[in-house]
């Protein structure tokens, strides 16, 4: 299988032939690929994500601060879900916190499925030019952060060019963003809807890991399906696919799998299994994976340990879901508590 959107047969989310995002790892093949995700795989090992749990408490704790301040009903997408990987992938790279509004109107935009593949590739372009104004602003003045890695030992040694690290830096933004929001949001919804699960969340805090896969699990919030297309025959359960032919993958109909999950159906925060495909599979595992656990297991808890009084300000059937991107999130999210 190729994930190289420009092979023919590839299959497209839109209407229209995707277009390439200079820089974006998840759209090559090896070697390639593995040579590109190399360059940032020391700033996600896991011992310095580790690091970053009091960075990610203090964010936190600024924004629930500030939700304590505005009045109820609060729209807990807006206060908190969104603004908090926003803030996150801002400190990772070295960016100011006031640019993060672009950041999210674009990275909202390359994901609504109602618009064309023309104005996706805008708003990517939108976010990898401003980028590009960043990597040399690093390449004069490096600090600490993933950009300033990347120009000191990638950018200056001609491994990479800026190009394809303002690329590889938009796909962190992009996938960050929506993905982490809408885990906070729905996993809220999910947990208040089951209210025993939630009581075992919040007193039993071994299960925190395990709980978080769970949502992981249960909501797998990409719909669309991984797309790949064959680069040779291959026989898939009983069927031949063709090289040349594309393939939709839907992990969310995977994480459901009565052969592989007791009672898939169920919402369980101690259930054992954690072999899901919530982040892919294989090579192409996102890269960001354990960041995104960690940034749910402090803020999921830090929220109802603020709030416990926290439930929905509207019945579940008057949320407004968004159901037209490729990330299934929420508009709004309005609680009380």
């Amino acid at each position: 299988m190729s994930s190289d959107i420009t092979k023919k047969g590839f299959p497209s989310p839109r209407a229209e032939k995707p277009k390439p995002s200079l820089g974006n790892f998840t759209q090559m093949d090896p070697p390639q690929y593995g040579a590109v995700r190399r360059t940032m795989t020391k700033t996600f090992m896991v011992k310095n994500i580790e690091r970053m749990r009091p960075l990610i408490s203090e964010l936190t704790n600024d924004l629930l601060d500030a939700m304590a301040r505005q009045p109820q009903p609060a729209d807990l997408h807006a206060h908190f879900a969104r603004p908090l990987p926003s803030l996150l992938i801002c400190e990772v790279l070295g960016i100011p916190h006031a640019d993060r509004d672009l950041f999210q109107a674009n990275s909202a935009s390359i994901g609504d499925m109602s618009l064309t593949e023309g104005d996706a590739y805008s708003a990517r372009t939108d976010i990898a030019e401003y980028l590009l104004d960043f990597v040399d602003e690093k390449n004069r003045r490096p600090g600490d952060d993933l950009l300033s890695d990347l120009v000191v030992n990638r950018l200056r040694t001609g491994e990479l060019t800026r190009e394809e690290i303002a690329g590889m830096a938009a796909l962190l933004v992009i996938n960050g963003h929506e993905s982490s929001a809408s885990m906070i949001g729905l996993s809220v919804i999910t947990l208040l809807n089951h209210p025993e699960q939630l009581h075992r969340f919040m007193t039993e805090p071994e299960l925190v890991p395990a709980a978080i896969e769970e949502l992981l699990r249960y909501l797998s919030i990409v719909h669309v399906g991984l797309r790949r297309v064959a680069t040779r025959d291959v026989e898939i359960g009983g069927v031949t696919v063709r090289k040349g032919e594309g393939l939709v993958i839907p992990i969310h109909v995977a994480n459901r799998d009565p052969d592989v999950f007791d009672n898939p159906d169920r919402f369980d925060v101690s259930r054992p299994e954690q072999h899901h495909l919530a982040f892919g599979h294989g090579l192409h595992k996102c890269i960001a994976q354990y960041m995104a656990k960690v940034e749910l297991q402090i803020a999921l808890p830090a929220l109802f340990h603020r709030f416990p009084g926290l439930r929905l300000a509207v019945p579940l059937e008057d949320i407004s879901f968004r159901e037209d991107n490729v990330v299934y999130s929420v508009n709004a999210l309005p609680v009380t508590w």
